[in-house]
């Protein structure tokens, strides 16, 4: 597992994330997964995420990259089948841009003892890895994610 640092890039916009754009199938041990980034616009990139296990839909993800003040803050809300939200209607993750080199981009979870980073790294134009996980502790299988473009 990689350190990142632990406090707020600054001079960045959404517009710098830009190259997750597009269509993302892959999976998470056995299960499919699937991601899907807009275009930057409106200082904001959107996404959605879809977890399929034993044929049925595990559960879903929005997520948005936004800017904030001079930096990016990323924020995730969970969903079970039938739209059911994991969080509370005016609560999200939320995790801060902490890192960006080349197309890597780490995000620090805000608001927990022991956060989380939520990582993204290009590798080549049509794969792409993400994963979740805490300083000084090994990526799981359910928190590493991999990714072909479609």
């Amino acid at each position: 597992m990689s350190t990142f640092p632990t406090t707020r890039l600054a001079g960045v916009t959404p517009a710098h994330l830009g190259w997750l754009a597009g269509s993302w199938l892959g999976h998470n041990g056995p299960d499919p997964v699937e991601e899907h980034w807009s275009e930057p616009g409106g200082n904001t990139l959107v996404g959605m995420f879809r977890w399929v296990k034993d044929g049925k839909v595990f559960f879903y993800e929005l997520g948005a990259m936004e800017q904030d003040g001079d930096g990016v803050v990323y924020r995730i809300k969970h969903f079970d089948p039938g739209l059911l939200g994991w969080e509370e209607r005016n609560q999200s993750h939320e995790f801060v841009l902490v890192h960006l080199e080349g197309q890597e981009a780490a995000f620090l979870e805000l608001g927990k003892p022991n956060p989380r980073w939520a990582v993204y790294r290009r590798e080549g134009p049509d794969r792409l890895v993400s994963y979740f996980a805490s300083e000084n502790e090994p990526v799981t299988d359910t928190g590493l994610f991999e990714y072909v473009r479609q």
